[in-house]
């Protein structure tokens, strides 16, 4: 590998990993802390402070509490034995609550609304830093870049060039906004409004549901050129010499500026030598491939995982803090919506993300939009994290504060062996479901067999494969 390439390799693949580590961290540790801080300044006993679960990776101890990093990287935790035991998640306690001193209802409610508000301070601080310098928005309007041909969109009379101005009377400026709304309709079919040459006309578009990530789309696509991401070892790519990151400019002399549109050159010419002209690192570079067939896709491959490339603008100043919060807002409101009306939307369990598919979808927003991108990641995964900590769940931050109202009214304890049982039943539930979700996000970041499946669509992900 050159020096060249190891740079790109680290800059490309190395910086994004590792500045997600750090926000993804942050974001832990800065929740946990807050939990920690008002524990002490309520004089309740801290046993532990871990940023992860499971078994210890590392740690010491100072003061009698210790700190630790685990193994399991989904959260973490401060160990309160006066609060509701946790033995499920956070390991065996040598303390005896029985023979603590009682804690108020007042103090069990400040420690656990800390870890929230702590999170939404951090939010606010990172949409600051965001307003004060900038952010790189993507230029990813709602152009249509590629049709099926002969497909049902074509013979209504939409082209490649018509822009997609409205979904089901929600205006879309971005493909982020068509998708978005296509996701929100609760019928098969969406009302589209679509400027061709400065005049508009509606179209009853019909939607089909993404088997990978279980959401409806239209069966229209973005600009875009497409760029080579992962390398089938032995493929017809990497023999040809195809490199991580070169944007395909044509195939045979007939210019790409699509991955669909990629996929549909190479398909029919199995067997056949190709001239695959890229651009890389501002150089055009000419090479020639031989595609294959693959009996099960029938089709012809040549091995390689694509991404649409995307452009960024800097918008100076960036969006203010209460813009930023607003939109957050908007899209857990229309997640909410979506999950409740998930017979219609086909939103459910397989198109939750958890602590894998949060940190790839990071990695992607920074790598190729830069560092604001991912403090406006962090900001959302912040607001999110207070908002799901706040729900009315036992184990969680808004399962406490109810029992400690509970306990309020009642002007004693709850049964301490009662709460143990629910809060280890949906301590038991909530790890099965973050298991169940993680398999899930390893089925939507891994690429789909590049031998034996038919290719992705490219607005469905930011990967599809030739």
């Amino acid at each position: 590998m050159s020096s060249e390439q190891i740079i790109f390799f680290v800059t490309d693949k190395v910086y994004p990993a590792l500045l997600v580590a750090f926000f993804f961290g942050l974001t832990i540790f800065i929740h946990e802390l807050g939990h920690f801080l008002v524990a002490k300044r309520r004089g309740l006993k801290v046993e532990r402070f871990s940023i992860g679960f499971g078994p210890k990776l590392f740690g010491w101890e100072r003061d009698g509490i210790e700190y630790r990093v685990s193994w399991i990287p989904f959260g973490g935790y401060v160990a309160l034995p006066q609060m509701s035991p946790m033995d499920t998640v956070e390991g065996k306690t040598d303390a005896k609550p029985e023979e603590l001193p009682p804690v108020t209802p007042g103090s069990k409610i400040l420690v656990a609304l800390a870890g929230p508000v702590m999170n939404i301070f951090l939010g606010l601080l990172l949409a600051t830093v965001i307003w004060q310098v900038g952010l790189a928005v993507p230029v990813n309007p709602s152009v249509i870049g590629w049709i099926e041909p002969g497909s049902l969109e074509e013979q209504k009379g939409i082209e490649v060039g018509d822009r997609i101005v409205q979904i089901n009377e929600r205006p879309t400026k971005t493909w982020m906004d068509v998708n978005r709304a296509v996701v929100l309709s609760l019928e098969s079919e969406v009302t589209a409004v679509i400027e061709h040459k400065g005049e508009r006309k509606q179209y009853t578009l019909p939607t089909r549901v993404s088997e990978q990530f279980g959401m409806k789309l239209i069966n229209l696509y973005p600009e875009g050129r497409p760029v080579a991401g992962a390398l089938l070892p032995g493929s017809p790519a990497e023999r040809a010499g195809v490199q991580t990151g070169d944007k395909f400019l044509a195939i045979d002399g007939v210019p790409v500026g699509s991955a669909k549109e990629l996929i549909g050159l190479i398909s029919q010419r199995a067997g056949k030598p190709t001239e695959i002209k890229v651009l890389r690192r501002g150089q055009v570079v000419k090479l020639t491939a031989q595609p294959e067939y693959d009996a099960n896709a029938k089709v012809a491959r040549i091995g390689v995982q694509l991404e649409d490339e995307m452009d960024f603008d800097v918008l100076r100043p960036g969006p203010t803090p209460s813009e930023q919060f607003t939109e957050v807002f908007g899209m857990l409101s229309d997640t909410a919506y979506a999950l409740v009306h998930f017979r219609k939307t086909g939103v459910g369990v397989s198109s939750f993300s958890g602590p894998v598919g949060i940190a790839g979808g990071w990695w992607y927003e920074i790598r190729h939009g830069g560092i604001t991108r991912g403090m406006k990641f962090a900001v959302m995964i912040n607001i999110a994290l207070a908002v799901f900590n706040l729900l009315p769940i036992p184990i969680l931050d808004g399962g406490h504060i109810v029992l400690a109202i509970i306990e309020r009214i009642r002007r004693r304890p709850l049964n301490a062996k009662l709460v143990q049982v629910t809060s280890t039943a949906f301590a038991a539930l909530l790890i099965s479901f973050m298991l169940l979700i993680t398999v899930f996000d390893f089925k939507k970041l891994l690429p789909r067999s590049l031998k034996h499946s038919p290719a992705p669509v490219t607005n469905e992900s930011p990967n599809s494969a030739p």
